[in-house]
């Protein structure tokens, strides 16, 4: 062995020597002050924990590739206008197929929904579904582990009647047989060949869809009608820029040449990822890492404020091992070694909170969301522990390790000495704790604005009445059966007086879409308003309801006449509209008897004006309302008004469905509230989020303010001995005590507000119309803060005032 050789050996023998020593006597210390460690520890738990959780979503959500083979090479493609600010569209037929045909830089395929009415036995179902390209399975690279996927031919109509299944159907409704490919299965009426089962947990958007069958193309497709999500997979040596030029040129070609349909569109190309994980999901995982940051800063400044109270009094002892040679460096080391050990404690008991944070996490989560399951304690988020556990006991150990590596030799070794040190650590101790506030502050007004949102949502007027009197639920006649709008039509007519008639019910109407789920909008024309300008055309929202509607869901009738039997396919065209749409285009006119032009390539009249909804939001829209009796539809949800509970008509319902088609499934059965809940649940996820970590960045800054004004108190015991055997009364004690404690905690807010306002930009998308600088909501947090710093502060100072001057004057 070389002497270098030997050199290195003794070195990494020695650093192991010492790493061990300072390991055993931090222990040691660690067992003579186990009520500071155990607060120490509970700080760092909460903050540790509540990172690890929101990281496991984060990291699903954001950083995690998208479970497909070479991911990163899958695209969305998307139409916009850029004249009307509409980015990310869907995309027509007529359009994806010019795209797929005349791409060089994607294989392009596309899918939509498209659910489907199960029957076959004894009781019909409503299962998810979706229409596919052929080549959709190819792009994403889906292999099935039976059977095939689909044949190009497939792809038009006549061919279509083939269909891949999901691993759940299968195993759900076919108990995993084997030799399922090659039966039939009856959708909508009418028969399709299983030819491919697909692996397990397979889901590209948030539907968990069962069925898939092909695009049944007809080549009589309207390229005005957008309902297409088509994804891209690169072809080997393209690039997303690439792809998005090239799609973005193909829609200048398809605008100069379908005028009509395509003037004002573009469209482009972007990260399959960036589409499944939209911009409010980017924005809540930021907001949330941002957020549970702060609570650990917090969590570390707090125990920071611990560990400077603890080896102040351990100044003597420091100063003693300096004196018989101790470095500095080594002093940094053993206190850096104590942080480190109580670091680890705490991020054991973080990790072992999480598994409590993740699963109350999911919880909050609707069943929509994309990828919810994969959230889980993983090797990953382990990892993720372990680096911010060291972190951790980096930040919060490092400066008070330097800032007590330098005793005052002469003042600890003094028989007596008060063991400090020194206005250095004061003023150190002064500063965590306003960071403390002023964090806690953003912290506390992030949530109280989501909260007030929230509450906001909770209490506003939509619009319509006793929403939690009302049943609704869908149902989908197949067009096999009901091939026309007069036997649709007729099948209606049979279907709501027998609805009306159940025991507990005083009526029954419906709508295409209820309230809060989804837009269905379409350019009009108003007289005198006619203009050419893409940008400047006039935008309607459109609603297909039964008569009765606006009655049964307790919506007012503000002038003219509602929809009646007599509006029939053969007659007079008409609509209803809200007031905002004539507020709008029509102000201070009479509106009875317009005629609004282009709706759905028709020109319908006015036959009546209703009070605004918030059925998309929380300002109202320009909405019309068409009669189904003009306008048939095959999908209808249906909203019946009842005098009690309305889930207890829910089987009633079911018996008159079946009585008119046996083959007829009842689905999406609910009381409109929870209907409105289940749509907005991820809009408020944030609000409940937030506020647990507010409550936790509230306590620890409570803890930290009560923390250094008890340590302050406990060091100027003799000043406060001086000033009360020279006459100062207790309540002059009180007031300098406070008045301490009230300076920091109002630097604190100070801080924090600036730091707020910062954070609130954020918030906008999850406010639900409230202002993101609410003022109400500054005021009160600042406030709450301000009185919770005062009431940290009042206990040590009170217990100054206790002080016997002479037991304070000896005590030096």
């Amino acid at each position: 062995m070389t002497d270098a050789a030997r050199v290195s050996d003794w070195r990494w023998e020695s650093s192991m020597d010492t790493l061990l020593n300072n390991i055993r006597y931090a222990l040691r210390t660690i067992r003579r002050n186990p009520g500071v460690i155990v607060v120490a520890v509970l700080s760092l738990g909460l903050g540790i924990g509540a990172n690890v959780s929101i990281f496991s979503a984060v990291d699903v959500f954001m950083l995690r590739p998208l479970p497909y083979d070479e991911a990163d090479r899958l695209t969305h493609v998307y139409s916009t206008v850029p004249a009307r600010g509409w980015s990310y569209n869907s995309v027509s037929i007529p359009d994806f197929v010019d795209f797929r045909e005349q791409s060089q830089t994607m294989d392009i395929s596309t899918v939509y929904g498209r659910d489907f009415n199960l029957s076959g036995s004894d009781i019909p179902e409503r299962i998810t579904g979706e229409r596919a390209s052929w080549n959709y399975f190819r792009v994403l690279r889906i292999t099935p582990i039976l059977g095939r996927s689909f044949l190009e031919e497939e792809e038009r109509m006549g061919a279509h009647h083939v269909a891949v299944i999901s691993n759940g159907l299968w195993q759900r409704r076919y108990g995993g047989d084997p030799e399922v490919i090659g039966t039939n299965v009856e959708l909508d009426g009418e028969s399709y060949t299983i030819v491919g089962v697909l692996p397990p947990k397979i889901r590209v958007y948030e539907r968990r869809t069962e069925i898939w069958t092909p695009i049944p193309l007809s080549g009589e497709e309207q390229r005005g009608s957008h309902f297409l999500q088509p994804i891209g997979r690169l072809n080997p040596g393209a690039t997303i820029e690439q792809a998005n030029v090239e799609i973005a040129t193909i829609a200048d070609r398809l605008a100069q040449e379908y005028p009509e349909t395509n003037d004002g569109w573009s469209a482009g190309a972007r990260d399959l990822h960036r589409m499944i994980f939209s911009e409010e999901f980017r924005m809540g995982s930021t907001i949330g890492m941002v957020s549970v940051t702060f609570v650990l800063l917090i969590a570390c400044a707090n125990v920071a404020n611990l560990m400077l109270t603890r080896v102040a009094g351990r100044s003597r002892e420091l100063a003693l091992r300096c004196a018989i040679g101790a470095n500095r460096a080594r002093i940094v080391s053993q206190l850096l070694t104590e942080a480190m050990l109580i670091s680890l404690l705490g991020g054991l008991l973080g990790l072992g909170l999480s598994v409590f944070g993740i699963r109350g996490f999911k919880s909050l989560m609707p069943p929509f969301f994309p990828r919810v399951d994969d959230i889980m304690l993983d090797s990953r988020v382990v990892v993720f522990t372990i680096i911010i556990t060291v972190a951790t006991g980096i930040l919060f150990g490092l400066a008070p390790a330097v800032q007590s590596s330098r005793p005052n030799l002469t003042e600890s070794l003094k028989e007596g000495g008060r063991g400090n040190v020194g206005s250095k650590g004061d003023r150190l101790r002064k500063a965590l704790v306003v960071s403390e506030v002023s964090l806690s502050l953003a912290l506390l007004v992030a949530s109280g604005l989501l909260v007030k949102a929230y509450l906001g949502f909770q209490t506003a007027d939509f619009g319509w009445d006793d929403e939690e009197t009302l049943l609704t639920f869908r149902l989908s006649p197949p067009n096999l059966d009901y091939p026309d709008g007069e036997s649709l039509n007729e099948f209606y007519r049979q279907l709501l007086p027998g609805l009306a008639s159940i025991p507990g019910v005083e009526s029954a109407s419906g709508t295409s879409l209820l309230p809060m789920q989804g837009n269905n909008n379409t350019f009009f024309e108003v007289p005198g308003l006619e203009s050419p300008d893409l940008e400047h055309r006039p935008l309607t929202e459109v609603r297909v309801v039964f008569p009765e509607y606006f009655q049964t869901m307790g919506i007012s009738l503000i002038q003219g006449r509602d929809f009646s039997d007599q509006d029939r396919a053969d007659t007079r065209l008409v609509v209803l509209i809200n007031q905002e749409l004539v507020d709008r285009f029509m102000p201070g006119e009479d509106p009875i008897g317009t005629q609004l032009g282009s709706l759905w390539g028709e020109t319908r009249t006015i036959i009546g004006v209703v009070e605004n909804t918030l059925a998309n939001g929380p300002n109202p829209r320009p909405t019309t309302y068409m009669p189904v009796s003009q306008q048939p539809q095959t999908g209808m949800a249906f909203v019946l008004r009842t005098v009690g509970d309305p889930m207890s008509v829910a089987e009633p319902v079911r018996s008159e469905v079946l009585r008119l088609d046996s083959r007829l499934p009842v689905y999406r059965v609910r009381g409109l509230d929870d209907h409105v809940a289940e749509q907005q649940a991820g809009n408020f996820i944030m609000a409940k989020i937030m506020s647990i970590l507010a409550v936790i960045a509230l306590v620890l800054s409570v803890v930290g303010v009560y923390g250094v004004m008890a340590h302050s108190v406990t060091q100027r015991t003799q000043e406060v001995g001086i000033r009360m055997a020279l006459g100062a009364g207790p309540s002059s004690v009180l007031r300098m005590i406070l008045r301490q404690g009230t300076v920091l905690a109002t630097i604190g807010i100070g801080i924090g507000l600036l730091i707020a306002a910062g954070v609130a930009r954020g918030l906008s998308l999850f406010l639900f119309g409230l202002s993101p600088y609410d003022p109400a909501t500054f005021t009160i947090v600042a406030v709450l803060l301000l009185c919770s710093g005062i009431v940290a502060t009042y206990f040590p100072a009170r217990r100054a005032t206790k002080v016997d001057p002479v037991d304070a004057l000896r005590s030096e």
